[in-house]
């Protein structure tokens, strides 16, 4: 499935951006499956997405598709959202799910949108949104996508489009850079 071009035209400006990454992000948490720009019935959403209740089930955190070892994973993830003034909650996802991932580069697109007109602070945004999407987003995404064996179109729709739309983003995002 390629993404609709409303979502992908969405990455030409950063409101629209961390909307999208908002709305996916709450996609890809079982609590907001049943929102966002497709919605997925709890029951589908376990059976793609949850290792526990599912043999068949892909997971939603990169430690999965990353090998090596998990402690530096965390280690990193948690220095890139330190940086922005981020800690995790004690409930909160792990910082390797799917769900939180989207919702930090929610956070730093927000942040570009209000940085605007201070083009250092945009540039210092602009490299940390790439070097994220491209050393853990887009690898976790197509880790998703390569395990992914429900056959819930809504779910396969959902990872397909969320893909898109991030490699999308980066492509602009990198476009963005050079100029």
């Amino acid at each position: 499935m390629n993404a609709p071009d409303e979502f992908l035209d969405l990455s030409h400006n950063a409101l629209g951006r961390s909307a999208m990454y908002a709305a996916l992000s709450c996609a890809f948490a079982y609590e907001g499956a049943g929102s966002g720009p497709v919605a997925i019935a709890g029951s589908d959403f376990n059976a793609a997405f949850d290792p526990s209740v599912s043999e068949d089930a892909c997971s939603l955190r990169e430690g999965a598709y990353a090998g090596g070892d998990q402690t530096a994973l965390f280690e990193e993830l948690m220095r890139f959202y330190g940086y922005f003034g981020l800690a995790r909650g004690e409930s909160a996802e792990m910082p390797d799910h799917l769900s939180v991932e989207l919702e930090f580069m929610h956070f730093l697109t927000h942040q570009q949108e209000r940085s605007a007109g201070q083009p250092e602070a945009v540039e210092s945004l602009l490299r940390a949104q790439c070097d994220f999407v491209a050393r853990h987003l887009l690898r976790l995404l197509r880790g998703v996508r390569a395990s992914l064996k429900d056959t819930s179109p809504a779910c396969r729709d959902l990872v397909e489009l969320t893909e898109a739309f991030v490699s999308e983003d980066l492509q602009e995002i990198s476009r963005r850079q050079t100029t």
